[in-house]
């Protein structure tokens, strides 16, 4: 099916008729807007085994932030094409799994809105709680959607998206032993920046340790990146938060494996300072507008998704921790993202 009035959807469409015989995609729901249904696709790539290593890149949470769905749609272009000639590609893909979700609102991008089409943010959407004060409105609100941020009504189920996403992470990673996730978002800041749980606390996570020895990796391997990787209530605390819930269920299962939820906010001042008549719209605050600066913003995280690809399929390297060497950096990570004096 062709989408010639949303150009997102239709960068997948072609994305999903080139992949084989490399990979797969799947239609993970449908949502209707106007009597016409949009899919929520995945596409696969590699093992088969389902406790393989995992990544997966996701998008397109919110609507308006069209730029991290361009970004993670012109990696999986650029991934079909490795997967059929690169020896150490196809060699990795033997043992890991590499997953793209790359547009999970589809409604809320076509309609250039933050929310899905029924006003409902869905990173708002889970049914948890923030315990810490949380900003007024941005932290999730149940007043209406007719502003910004709303949550959905209390009680009622997650909306389709939110449920759909959920449900796939469920099935496709928490069977992993060792998975990654990153969630490509964009946010008015002057600095890229990833974040990891907690969204809805202060509380230690259990993984910052492991997050830590990733760290350290980047740092020594591309020692001038420019993300700054700290827990998300750091910048601030919000109810309702996909990864919280979904990172808080896989701990209370038990499950063997390790699952790392990474959201990447793509700080949007690198546009916006050399064209500022962006400021006068919602979507150029969230996004490039010219052409070139599109093309640039895709390729500048590149080296990121293909270190996360290296790092899930040497998994030995930072999320086999033990002895020692997890004591050191529990205490190093508590004292980088916790102490009282950061």
């Amino acid at each position: 099916m062709d989408y010639p009035d949303f150009p997102e959807m239709q960068e997948l469409m072609i994305c999903a008729d080139s992949i084989s015989p490399v990979g797969e995609v799947r239609e993970e729901a449908l949502v209707r807007y106007r009597h016409q249904d949009f899919p929520i696709l995945s596409f696969r790539f590699g093992s088969t085994d389902p406790s393989a290593p995992t990544l997966l890149f996701v998008a397109g949470v919110h609507g308006l932030e069209k730029i991290g769905t361009h970004v993670v749609t012109s990696f999986l272009k650029s991934f079909i094409r490795l997967a059929q000639w690169d020896h150490t590609l196809i060699h990795l893909l033997e043992t890991c799994r590499i997953l793209f979700y790359p547009l999970v609102n589809p409604i809320g991008m076509l309609l250039n809105s933050r929310a899905n089409g029924h006003g409902v943010d869905l990173m708002r959407n889970a049914p948890i709680d923030a315990e810490e004060r949380t900003l007024p409105l941005v932290g999730g609100h149940r007043i209406g959607n007719w502003l910004p941020w709303y949550r959905g009504e209390l009680d009622r189920p997650m909306e389709l998206e939110a449920m759909t996403l959920c449900d796939f992470v469920r099935r496709e990673v928490f069977p992993s032993r060792t998975s990654l996730i990153l969630d490509v978002h964009s946010g008015f800041g002057l600095v890229d920046r990833v974040w990891f749980p907690y969204a809805s606390s202060h509380r230690y996570y259990p993984n910052a340790p492991r997050i830590l020895a990733l760290k350290k990796l980047l740092d020594q391997s591309y020692p001038h990146h420019v993300y700054i990787i700290e827990p998300q209530h750091h910048a601030y605390t919000t109810h309702g938060d996909l990864w919280d819930y979904l990172s808080l269920e896989h701990q209370a299962a038990h499950l063997p494996g390790t699952m790392i939820p990474l959201t990447m906010e793509m700080g949007s001042w690198h546009w916006v300072k050399k064209n500022p008549k962006q400021l006068f719209s919602s979507f150029g605050i969230f996004n490039p507008v010219l052409p070139h600066r599109i093309k640039r913003a895709e390729r500048r995280h590149f080296f990121l998704f293909d270190f996360l690809v290296k790092a899930i399929a040497s998994g030995d390297r930072w999320a086999e921790l033990q002895g020692q060497k997890q004591i050191f950096l529990e205490k190093k990570s508590r004292q980088l993202w916790y102490s009282p004096q950061r």
